[in-house]
């Protein structure tokens, strides 16, 4: 009786699992259904044509920009400032007066010393005509030559000290700024100002890996400045290439030539140099904008034809390539994908393998160019 009561139990259970389970299975039916009614969702996208062009692969570094002619202006001797010449921050011509210090003692001591060569003088001119009338000896006229020689020597010697306490600019040039004043005294070795050239050339110096030592003098390099309004590039010429290598860092120093009439660049600034490196070579590009990531690598969407039928008139095939450099909104494909080829460029992100697409051609995005030296 107890066994019978405990198999009317466990067919009850089972009966009931039974139940709930058909009708969850309907439940999924229902909704495998109403899913169905809805048509597959099609992605708007911008394509590109997968183009096959001769590249100039290059390398972008760091490069400093130098003035041609920059100086800082010092005191050779301390003294009293009694003239300041020029502005903080002003034009200065070559010659101009910049700083002049006290010179009054030198300036007296240049007095005594000139009438000290004008008597030497009159004595050796004494001495000549006494020589050449048999009156005097050879000795004495050498003598009295030697002491005006001395004379003038001393005179001379007292001029320099007064140049050297008036500091003048030694070329056309902007001045830096300076908190000078009459009064003031200033040590030997003080810095007067910081002189830089106002000519319409700068350098950009600049350092590359040892494998690329070899670069030619004469070749040109693109200045890339960023500015808070856009981005300009210049061109420029290589000019010079240091005589050896950083022992620590083993890489080699250039200099380059380029124009600044405009005066956009300033001595100081740090600028992106882009340096091409070995030989053109043909290079299958593609949009920055079309390659995507996941945890497998790198891949692009193919867009082919749809098949008959379908919502939409393209499909993406996901087609996992080999990245190469990046050159402005342009990407190097390695390998992996073959020119000619529609791939999706903006919008690529909404893709999924298989899913429907509409796209139509985008204009081409700008790429990053060397500046050929012809049209330099």
């Amino acid at each position: 009786m107890k066994a019978v009561s405990w198999l009317m139990v466990v067919a009850a259970c089972v009966l009931v699992a039974a139940g709930l389970g058909y009708y969850k299975y309907r439940q999924i039916q229902a909704a495998m259904a109403f899913g169905a009614s809805f048509p597959e969702p099609v992605e708007a996208v911008e394509a590109a044509i997968v183009r096959e062009e001769l590249w100039q692969p290059t390398t972008a570094v760091t490069g400093d920009v130098r003035a041609i002619q920059t100086v800082d202006v010092s005191t050779e001797l301390a003294g009293r400032i009694v003239e300041v010449g020029f502005a903080p921050g002003a034009s200065v011509s070559q010659g101009q007066l910049l700083v002049r210090l006290d010179t009054s003692e030198e300036r007296a001591q240049r007095a005594a010393a000139e009438a000290a060569a004008e008597l030497a003088r009159l004595a050796l001119s004494r001495n000549e005509r006494l020589m050449r009338s048999g009156a005097a000896a050879e000795e004495a006229r050498d003598t009295a030559r030697a002491q005006f020689n001395g004379a003038m020597a001393a005179v001379a010697r007292l001029q320099a000290v007064i140049d050297k306490k008036t500091l003048r600019a030694p070329f056309d040039a902007l001045a830096g700024l300076h908190q000078l004043e009459p009064g003031q005294y200033l040590d030997s070795g003080s810095v007067v100002t910081h002189l830089v050239g106002t000519g319409d050339e700068v350098w950009i110096d600049f350092t590359l890996p040892q494998q690329h030592a070899a670069l030619d003098i004469g070749g040109m390099v693109s200045v890339t400045v960023s500015s808070a309004v856009q981005e300009q590039v210049f061109p420029a010429r290589i000019i010079a290439r240091d005589a050896f290598l950083n022992e620590r860092s083993r890489n080699i120093s250039f200099r380059a030539l380029m124009d600044n009439s405009q005066r956009g660049l300033y001595p100081g600034m740090l600028v992106s140099v882009i340096v091409p490196v070995g030989e053109p070579r043909n290079a299958t590009l593609v949009p920055a904008t079309a390659v995507r990531r996941d945890a497998f690598g790198a891949h692009v969407y193919l867009l082919q034809p749809a098949e008959e039928g379908a919502a939409g008139p393209e499909r993406a095939l996901k087609r996992d390539v080999t990245l190469g450099p990046q050159r402005g909104g342009m990407r190097v494909i390695a390998s992996g994908l073959e020119p000619g080829r529609r791939v999706a460029a903006n919008g690529s992100f909404k893709l999924r393998d298989g899913a429907l697409a509409n796209s139509r051609l985008g204009a081409p995005p700008a790429e990053q160019s060397v500046p050929d030296l012809a049209r330099d």
